[in-house]
């Protein structure tokens, strides 16, 4: 009775190890997800961004694109005023034709003019590409009015709008000089000449240097 309990108990065991083999292949040929190659996706509201911008560059240089907490599309445009006022109809009918059937439908548009301002009437490749790679990764400073560059003097010179009352000022004007430094050592400007050799100047609204 005993042995033919053992043989009963170790036919048991042996099967058990069989299926465990047979399924060993099926875990090696199972594709392993590198999730350091997984992309994050896009969120509607970067992915109707993304459309939007891509649809104004197409025919326009110089523009970027953010919303704000006021459920608003804001539009920026480097150029001075009467630039602006001879695009603005037809980046707002480009703008609202994408955004009519997605999440952002119900956002107001509204336009935001950044100048480009030098030490002369022709300011060189260079200088512009700085300005633009500036103007797009300080987008989030709702307090920036503008960004000059005087290139023969190698400053570069950011107005906003905070004012010489508020206390904050001088932290605030420091944060942005370091997101701007750090702007003009990424990688995509690192290939221009003397990059560090530019000064920045952070401006209130009564042109003093807060920075």
């Amino acid at each position: 009775m005993f042995k033919k309990i053992m043989m009963v108990a170790g036919i048991f065991i042996m099967g058990i190890a069989s299926l465990i083999l047979l399924s060993m292949p099926l875990a090696f040929n199972t594709p392993i997800v590198n999730k350091e190659e997984q992309k994050p996706l896009l969120t509607q509201e970067e992915s109707t961004l993304k459309m939007v911008i891509e649809k104004l560059q197409e025919k326009y240089v110089g523009v970027d694109v953010k919303t704000t907490s006021n459920k608003e599309l804001m539009i920026h445009v480097v150029g001075d005023e009467e630039y602006l006022n001879s695009v603005k109809r037809d980046m707002e009918y480009i703008a609202r034709s994408i955004i009519k059937s997605s999440i952002l439908k119900e956002y107001s548009i509204v336009f935001k003019r950044w100048d480009l301002i030098g030490g002369s009437d022709k300011i060189p490749n260079k200088e512009l590409d700085i300005i633009k790679t500036l103007m797009k990764g300080l987008r989030d400073y709702d307090v920036i009015d503008n960004i000059s560059i005087y290139y023969q003097e190698t400053t570069i010179t950011i107005r906003t709008s905070i004012k010489s009352s508020n206390e904050n000022a001088n932290k605030l004007a420091m944060k942005i000089e370091e997101s701007a430094n750090e702007i003009l050592q990424s990688n995509e400007l690192k290939s221009l000449s003397n990059i560090d050799s530019y000064k920045i100047e952070i401006m209130n609204t009564r042109g003093k240097e807060i920075n």
